[in-house]
């Protein structure tokens, strides 16, 4: 099966997934690399610990993107937004970390399926912040699923998947090596801030049982916009701890148990997405933590091609606690936990790659008053679901792709006249063909479902009738794609187009069905170049995205989608010699034009036609060895150089412009910060 490899931690892998994740940051596995039919050993180290089924080809399921620890380091991302400075397809705005949502293709995380080692990050328990709290130190990478794909991508993937993968201690510790540490700090001009992280990590003699522990603390105080203005609501600590053990039981056998606990406090805007005004979104003292313990379990079979088992079971708890005013004045606690687990194997028939097995998952989301009980309440929910791909490897130059899932959620509130329910099966089929050795062409359709699930915890009170509409239905997205790869030598281009509906789409604004359906159509090209020691890459998107003739905008749609103009990345670094790199990236977005027509307007208080200005933003960064290894590693970055002033597209729009709106608005970006990065390995 040259088209296909078949790797201890079943993957599948393509050339461009590795040239995309690997050949902008290596220069070696770029001139090394096979680029005809497979992938490096380097390589295929980053794309360890996923069951994400990758076939060669843009459009077909899998991962379309990797984002490795490599490009996280260089950048010193701090935040979820610059987690994905790299990869223009993804996007999160938005100076309070604890406001920003991520939007994939323009589809918001509602419509995603998000997780941490496999831990699904189901809901979240504000509606006007976001649902995932992550920490970038303790990534290994971050896998990219664009649109509905392959059926094992787990549960809602209407818009696709967004995987974190946190480090193993195998990450850090060096050949032959038993223990280590690290330290590491990084002061923020911006805010005059720091972050500081101690890591320790070790193995056996054997290598049976190794273990890492890390604890990450930070402090801010006001950032600064790119007018020297402060932004309100963005000074805050955190305090972050995270514990993993890894056992290789037998040959065939892995467990791996972990436990992470990220927590934040301050004073945040009351509603984080939006600017700090009087009895609209006024800072509080805030408390957010999420709590997620994970096993992971693996038997591969060294003598069965029909056993390769994978087993995740989770628990995880997302929590905000803050002060509020006005027509509750108490103190709110309000918490999305869920618990899950996926159970899976891989079976190899003939010329077939069976991929087949089950989820499940269950939601409580809560609203508790800790001075006033009055408003209290809670729903839970259930999702079940089973799925089968079938990777075919028909011929040396066609590779086919089909399978299906069922899924069947339900919702118990407790102030319903009944619960909700529904399900669905979702199929999907694509194709890779080899036009020639360095060219490639392919094609494919999926559908996703996403049934009715847990509210946030701040809509779950049990008053004043706040219940959800009782004919609720599921959401079904339909994903059409074609694309091309190309790879010759140190040059790669790939590219695509691609038609997705989400149909009977659930707005945040209600939870209720939209009568029309989100129509999102676009296209995207990448580049990369690797010429001695320089290395270039280039990522252009494009996508329109409407319900009922109407551009989509977060004030509407929220966590379900936002429209954003076209959005260019570029990412250059040179290689001065084996201790000294250096880079520049740069995000380039075109204004837009938003015109809102009379269905989604209030006649009380209509909402102006507005525009999201266009901005374009570089960072410049330099790491050096000065001893020549790694045991001591410095990194100077200055994000946004010139200072620019901007309100991101992925933040809520400023519609201040409108009467009524005068506290609608995102906050802007900070200015100018220069961060110095020390990390001593011991």
């Amino acid at each position: 099966m040259p088209q296909l490899t078949r790797f201890t931690h079943k993957h599948r892998l393509s050339l461009l997934a590795v040239s995309i994740a690997s050949a902008i940051s290596t220069q070696a596995i770029a001139q090394e690399a096979d680029t005809k039919q497979t992938a490096t050993p380097e390589a295929t180290e980053d794309v360890r610990n996923t069951d994400m089924i990758v076939i060669k080809g843009q459009a077909t399921g899998g991962i379309d993107n990797l984002i490795t620890s490599e490009d996280l380091e260089k950048t010193t991302a701090s935040s979820l937004g610059e987690i994905f400075e790299l990869d223009p397809q993804v996007n999160a705005g938005g100076a309070v970390g604890l406001g920003q949502k991520l939007y994939l293709r323009n589809i918001g995380e509602n419509e995603l399926n998000i997780s941490v080692d496999g831990a699904e990050q189901a809901g979240a328990a504000f509606h006007h912040a976001g649902r995932v709290a992550i920490e970038p130190e303790l990534l290994k990478q971050v896998e990219i699923e664009a649109g509905p794909g392959s059926a094992a991508a787990g549960f809602g993937a209407l818009g696709g998947s967004i995987r974190f993968v946190t480090k193993d201690p195998s990450d850090l510790l060096n050949a032959g090596e038993q223990a280590g540490g690290l330290v590491k700090g990084t002061y923020y001009s911006n805010g005059e801030g720091y972050r500081v992280s101690t890591t320790a990590f070790a193995r056996d003699e054997s290598d049976t049982v190794s273990v890492l522990a890390s604890v990450i603390g930070a402090d801010s105080d006001y950032l600064e916009d790119g007018n020297g203005d402060d932004i309100l609501g963005t000074n805050s600590e955190n305090l972050n701890g995270y514990v993993k053990l890894v056992a290789n039981l037998t040959e065939e056998q892995k467990l791996t148990v972990s436990y992470e606990r990220l927590k934040e406090e301050g004073d945040l805007p009351f509603r984080p997405e939006w600017i700090v005004t009087p009895g609209t979104s006024y800072e509080t003292p805030t408390e957010v933590t999420r709590d997620t313990a994970i096993l992971n379990y693996e038997f591969d079979s060294v003598n069965n091609d029909y056993i390769d088992v994978m087993f995740n079971i989770y628990n995880t708890n997302n929590e905000q606690q803050r002060t509020s005013t006005g027509r509750f004045s108490n103190i709110d606690r309000e918490a999305v936990e869920s618990h899950g687990l996926t159970l899976q194997n891989t079976s190899l028939v003939a010329s077939h790659e069976l991929i087949y097995g089950i989820n499940y998952r269950d939601d409580e989301s809560s609203y508790a008053g800790l001075l006033d009980s009055t408003f209290n309440g809670k729903e839970t929910g259930e999702a079940r679901g089973v799925y089968l791909q079938d990777v075919i490897t028909v011929t040396n130059q066609l590779t086919l792709s089909a399978g299906a899932r069922y899924d069947k959620y339900e919702v118990d509130e407790e102030a319903a006249t009944k619960n909700l329910e529904d399900s669905a099966v979702s199929p999907n089929i694509s194709a890779n063909y080899d036009i020639t050795s360095d060219f490639s062409i392919s094609a494919g359709y999926a559908q996703a479902f996403r049934g009715p699930t847990v509210r946030d915890g701040s809509l779950v009170y049990a008053a004043n009738g706040n219940v959800r509409d009782p004919d609720l239905k599921g959401e079904t997205s339909k994903n059409y794609e074609l694309g091309f790869d190309y790879s010759n030598q140190n040059f790669g281009l790939s590219g695509g187009v691609y038609s997705l509906t989400i149909e009977d789409a659930v707005l945040t604004k209600g939870y209720t069905n939209a009568d029309d359906d989100i129509e999102t159509t676009g296209f995207y090209i990448k580049a990369d170049y690797v010429w001695n020691n320089l290395t270039a890459a280039l990522s252009f998107i494009s996508a329109d995205t409407e319900i009922d003739g109407q551009d989509a905008f977060r004030y509407i749609t929220g966590s379900t989608a936002t429209s954003m103009g076209n959005k260019l990345v570029t990412d250059i670094s040179y290689d001065i010699n084996n201790d000294l790199l250096v880079g520049w990236v740069a995000e380039f977005v075109q204004g837009i034009d938003i015109s809102v027509n009379d269905t989604w307007n209030d006649p009380r208080y209509p909402i102006s036609d507005f525009r999201k200005a266009g901005y374009g933003v570089h960072d410049i960064y330099a790491r050096w060895l000065p001893t020549s290894n790694e045991d001591i590693t410095l990194t100077l970055t200055i994000k946004n150089i010139f200072d620019k002033q901007y309100l991101d597209h992925a933040s809520s729009e400023d519609l201040t412009g409108s009467p009524g709106y005068e506290s609608i608005a995102g906050q802007p970006e900070p200015g100018r910060d220069i961060r110095l990065t020390a990390a001593w390995r011991i």
